[in-house]
């Protein structure tokens, strides 16, 4: 529609205006978990360590003055060289049921895509799979977990209408407290695969927290090295996650399987689920009162989401992730606040980590699609 202006976001005032949007858009919903702003901003400052790799831009479209939509496209150099593909990620996608906002929103991010030698677009993702991903369409109905995208069922139309053609699906699994136990044969079969790996269960060391994080990360990026969509984290990537990750970790919670020689072989982080509590947090903002609502409930939290878990290549076949799988459920257990959790995501493709999940007697929850457009 002639009506429609769409601008770059450049400057200070520009990230502003385009963290704003999905405010204007979701929040009458009151469903909808507000993201924290200054995560955003974070996400999107040229000095965010992603950027040393990464061209990124950001656009906002106008009607009339008011603002109905943005979009943002990023290449990454990195991730290009590892995958050697020619990709653009294009994602934080957010407008109103209007396929005359989104096409110009999508064809805006392909020309700029197509500019820096892309000959691929995938997302949604903001902006790579290190990062928040995925088109929610399947389990609208069950609130959104810490650091998983949501988004109305209006918008997988708005993709596959321009043109968007599936990619990958990723999964969740549902843990429920009251229905998740092992069998005593299934439990007999994980101390024989423990005592034949002869590995022990050591929890991440709050007072060794540099050190520990380098393991972990070295553990879990070459655990997933040959997965479809995944490019290595850097190291300045990843003490800028992990510095963001301590500030709500439960130390429990975060730990690895090690050799009786103290050589980590595989990791598992679950992170207390504070959606819930930042649906408190209607104007993303944490300050002047925003705070209250997160520090007064942080102790009580009833859900956890499953967010990272590897096995070194070199040790998967001594069958660790069942064990991985089967501490965490006994520690999530064991908290008097905990009633369920989610692992997430398993790419729909691993079938062996899928089956695995549901012999523990989990259920997939949700579905997210990522998508790809040739340019």
């Amino acid at each position: 529609m002639t009506d429609l202006e769409i601008r770059p976001m450049r400057t200070l005032i520009g990230r502003h205006r385009f963290v704003d949007v999905p405010f204007r858009i979701h929040g009458g919903n009151p469903a909808w978990i507000p993201p924290l702003r200054m995560t955003v901003y974070d996400r999107i400052s040229p000095r965010h360590p992603a950027m040393t790799h990464q061209q990124t831009a950001l656009w906002v479209a106008f009607r009339r003055g008011r603002p109905v939509g943005r979009i943002a496209a990023c290449v990454d150099s990195a991730f290009n060289e590892y995958q050697k593909v020619s990709w653009a990620w294009v994602g934080f996608f957010d407008t109103f049921d209007d396929p005359h906002v989104a096409g110009p929103l999508f064809e805006t991010a392909f020309k700029w895509a197509k500019e820096r030698g892309a000959t691929t677009c995938v997302g949604p993702a903001s902006f790579t799979t290190n990062d928040e991903l995925g088109l929610l369409v399947e389990g609208f109905d069950i609130p959104p977990t810490i650091m998983t995208t949501e988004n109305p069922p209006y918008y997988e139309r708005l993709w596959t209408e321009a043109g968007w053609e599936p990619a990958m699906d990723l999964l969740a699994w549902h843990f429920d407290k009251r229905t998740t136990a092992l069998s005593q044969r299934q439990r007999d079969r994980l101390e024989r695969i423990r005592a034949a790996a002869k590995v022990r269960a050591r929890e991440v060391n709050m007072d060794d927290w540099d050190a520990d994080v380098g393991r972990f990360f070295e553990v879990y990026n070459a655990a997933w090295q040959d997965n479809w969509g995944f490019a290595p984290m850097p190291e300045p990537e990843v003490r800028h996650l992990a510095k963001q990750l301590k500030q709500i970790i439960n130390p429990r919670w975060a730990f690895g399987l090690e050799s009786e020689d103290g050589e980590v072989l595989a990791v598992c982080l679950a992170l207390p689920d504070l959606n819930p509590l930042m649906g408190k947090v209607r104007s993303g903002r944490l300050f002047p009162f925003g705070w209250i609502p997160l520090l007064a409930g942080k102790k009580k939290v009833s859900h956890a989401r499953v967010w990272a878990l590897g096995v070194r290549p070199d040790r998967q076949h001594l069958a660790l992730g069942p064990l991985l799988y089967h501490e965490i459920v006994e520690r999530l257990a064991s908290d008097p606040y905990i009633r369920s959790a989610e692992a997430s995501w398993t790419l729909a493709s691993n079938t062996r980590i899928n089956r695995q999940l549901e012999s523990m007697g989990a259920h997939t929850s949700k579905r997210w699609r990522l998508y790809q457009h040739e340019i």
